[in-house]
């Protein structure tokens, strides 16, 4: 059963971005492994706050 986690930052995806995002995801899986698999893939979308994510020590925000 794969779980896949999607992180971004808050804002960057519209509610239907992230509905596709889904989708789009499952059927990666399903292409890859067959249509046994589509009710086994977990997916959680999760929003990070501007500001608390950052790459090497810099805090990323949605302005950037």
């Amino acid at each position: 059963m794969p779980l896949v986690q999607v992180q971004h930052l808050a804002g960057a995806f519209t509610r239907e971005q992230q509905t596709a995002l889904i989708s789009d995801i499952t059927e990666a899986f399903v292409r890859v492994s067959g249509e046994g698999i589509r009710n086994n893939v977990l997916i959680t979308v999760s929003e990070i706050a501007s500001g608390l994510w950052a790459t090497g020590g810099v805090p990323l925000t949605i302005e950037d």
